[in-house]
């Protein structure tokens, strides 16, 4: 059996980080097959698959088998990137609100002054398929996810856009607070419309005023029996 060289196998790890941000690649965008890998930087297939292994580990990649290395679609997202699991867990969620409450107005304040028009076109999509639902459930707080990670998107800021999948964790740990409670989620319907509409109609102030209402809300009614 080879011995793998561990520093090289980080060097090659890097040089491989180095292509897919030099080449622009995007999440989905499929990396080199293992045997140009070997060709390229002139390592052993060990030494290529062990920097694959690192970067998985890293979540830059996704190894499907039978399929290839792709670029991930949450590149540098692991599950825990802020250490949360280590923080005081009586208070996560409400702290986990209160930074949503502080970001969350302003990102949607930015996107409705930079939104695209397809990108407009994809909340729309987003709240017609939220009409099918009259209560939370795992589907509608999916919805609810993808409706806010659309607007992060729709500022064209990079890194608002990788910030927001780690604050919304709020969003599906208040999801078990408000479970099968209609009148929150019909609140929650209405208030996505409007911020919708507002972002629509490039009305940023009332966007930025509507995501505001709608995070105080949730915090009251998550908290309203504490």
């Amino acid at each position: 059996m080879e011995i793998i060289n561990k520093e090289l196998s980080f060097q090659t790890a890097k040089k491989v980080r180095e292509i897919i941000i030099e080449n622009k690649m995007r999440p989905g965008d499929k990396l080199p097959s293992e045997s140009e890998l070997i060709e390229l930087f002139k390592v052993s297939r060990p030494t290529i698959r062990e920097a694959m292994k690192i970067l998985n580990a890293e979540n830059i990649i996704d190894i499907q088998q039978g399929r290839g290395t792709f670029v991930s679609k949450k590149t540098g997202i692991n599950g825990d990137p802020l250490g949360l699991s280590f923080a005081d867990q009586k208070n996560l969620l409400k702290n986990l609100l209160e930074a949503r409450l502080f970001i969350e107005p302003q990102i949607t304040l930015l996107a409705a002054q930079r939104a695209t028009d397809s990108q407009v076109k994809h909340l729309e999509e987003i709240i017609t398929k939220m009409t099918d639902f009259n209560v939370h459930n795992q589907n509608s707080a999916e919805l609810d996810l993808e409706f806010h990670t659309a607007i992060a998107k729709a500022t064209g800021n990079d890194v608002l856009y990788r910030v927001v999948p780690i604050i919304n964790e709020s969003i599906m740990k208040g999801y078990g607070k408000t479970v099968n409670n209609k009148e929150s989620f019909e609140r929650a319907y209405e208030s996505h419309v409007k911020i919708f509409n507002a972002i629509k109609n490039r009305d940023f102030l009332t966007a930025k005023y509507e995501s505001e209402r709608r995070i105080r809300k949730t915090l009251e009614d998550v908290f309203s029996d504490s």
